[in-house]
């Protein structure tokens, strides 16, 4: 009797090694299934690329901000605001009495806002890119009315427009918790009335755990 205690015994605890590990895998391809959603933050540089922008303006520097949410191994989607502020070439700003609103905020630094909705494709664990467009909202130092209305192209007041752009960077791991730092080069854009002023630069962004 005692040899059939011990054998049922036995197999009891041999039985339940393997529920054991597929119960853990279980829990792990629930968290999985979460698909959680994270948050990165950094810095922006840029020179613009436009012939009539560049004549005029050249860094902006700024900062953004993401929310992106993982929908699989190779796609996540998100929101990002960009903030730049753009300063001019130096010695360019000559103006007189008689100069008009447009003229002079051609020759002053401006602000430019933008909120994108974004999708970002993952090659593998290191190597990404991804595409966003949305709105942008200009706001000069020399008045907050004429926006980027000192390019010809555009009119006397144009405040809003479509910001988009597009990237590819990489991570690098910074922790063993999987903070990342990326680093990715973008193309940028403000579009209105069928004329695009671009810009291309980098941003730096520490991205948190997921």
């Amino acid at each position: 009797m005692k040899k059939i205690l011990v054998l049922v015994f036995s197999i009891m605890i041999v039985m339940s090694q393997p529920i054991s590990a597929q119960s853990n895998l279980g829990n792990d391809i629930v968290k999985k299934e979460k698909k959680p959603i994270y948050f990165e933050s950094g810095i922006n540089a840029s020179l613009p690329v436009h012939i009539e922008m560049y004549r005029s303006h050249r860094l902006a520097i700024g900062v953004n901000t993401r929310v992106g949410k993982i929908i699989s191994r190779k796609l996540e989607l998100g929101i990002r605001f960009d903030y730049d502020y753009r300063f001019i070439k130096q010695n360019t700003r000559i103006l007189t009495p008689e100069s008009t609103l447009q003229e002079r905020a051609l020759h002053n630094n401006f602000s430019l806002f933008c909120l994108k909705p974004n999708i970002q494709f993952n090659m593998n664990p290191h190597w990404y890119w991804g595409a966003e467009t949305g709105v942008g909202y200009v706001l000069s130092d020399e008045g907050g009315k004429i926006g980027m209305g000192f390019v010809s192209e555009y009119g006397d007041h144009q405040q809003f427009g479509i910001c988009s752009g597009l990237y590819v960077g990489r991570y690098f791991m910074i922790s063993p918790d999987k903070n990342k730092l990326g680093v990715s080069m973008n193309l940028t854009q403000f579009l209105a009335h069928g004329h695009a002023e671009n810009s291309l630069g980098f941003k730096f962004n520490y991205r948190s755990k997921n």
